[in-house]
């Protein structure tokens, strides 16, 4: 996650969705476009992550809102997950995830999950049968002092969550807990990562055939670490996603289902 998660100084940064090589990098922080949406069944759609650091004086926000994503116009679920600095910050009623497109509200799935060794949480939320389009920015509020990273994941033609699993561990690797579908799905793993030595390289990777989508772990300095990565399921079934990071850090989970 960060060094003390207080005390590090960064730059506002911004990843957004781009196209690069499976396991390259691109300067804002995307790595690809994921799996291929098949027709007829649940597949990615736009996604973009963004970020800021504990305590940024230079460029301090109080609405983060991503990069313009182009959605589709209707028939699409958007799931977002947000790490903030402070976990009681959740509780407050400004706190759900807002858009430009007139979705409202988010519905948070369960509750926000605290980290083991930080007074930081993630959380979960949902908007499915959303209005899209091109321009399409997802916004969280945030005081400008503290840390946040919001995610977040349109699938198209998926239309609820069928299942989702958090859990939390200070092993490397880490394996999230089994979600189970009841066909077609696209599963939506977040990872976001508990230590932060504040030395590069960074990485954190998934196995199981789930292509990384966003990162911005290759970051320094205190802010909520979080990696995106994406599969596509063809039949019903139980499954998982283990994570690998370097150097070795204890992580928070969440594996989503959509259908």
């Amino acid at each position: 996650m960060r060094v003390p998660l207080a005390y590090a100084i960064l730059g506002l940064l911004t990843i957004a969705v781009g196209c690069a090589g499976p396991s390259t990098a691109m300067p804002d922080g995307s790595l690809g476009d994921g799996p291929v949406h098949n027709p007829g069944t649940p597949g990615l759609g736009a996604h973009a992550l963004k970020f800021q650091a504990y305590h940024e004086p230079d460029h301090p926000v109080t609405l983060l809102t991503t990069s313009p994503m182009s959605t589709q116009t209707s028939g699409s679920a958007i799931i977002v997950g947000i790490g903030r600095g402070q976990m009681a910050l959740f509780a407050q009623p400004s706190a759900l995830p807002t858009d430009n497109m007139g979705n409202t509200p988010y519905r948070q799935i369960d509750t926000a999950m605290k980290y083991t060794d930080w007074p930081s949480a993630t959380a979960l939320y949902a908007f499915p049968s959303a209005h899209g389009g091109p321009n399409h920015t997802i916004a969280a509020t945030t005081p400008a002092d503290d840390e946040i990273t919001l995610a977040a994941v349109e699938v198209v033609e998926g239309t609820h969550v069928q299942d989702y699993k958090w859990n939390q561990g200070d092993a490397d690797p880490l394996t999230s807990l089994e979600v189970t579908t009841t066909g077609p799905a696209t599963l939506i793993a977040f990872w976001w990562g508990g230590g932060f030595p504040d030395t590069e390289p960074q990485t954190a990777g998934p196995d199981n055939d789930f292509q990384a989508i966003a990162k911005n772990v290759e970051t320094l300095g205190g802010f909520v670490q979080c990696a995106v990565a994406v599969k596509n399921v063809t039949k019903a079934g139980s499954y998982s996603v283990t994570w690998k990071s370097t150097p070795t850090q204890g992580a928070q989970l969440w594996l989503v289902a959509v259908q």
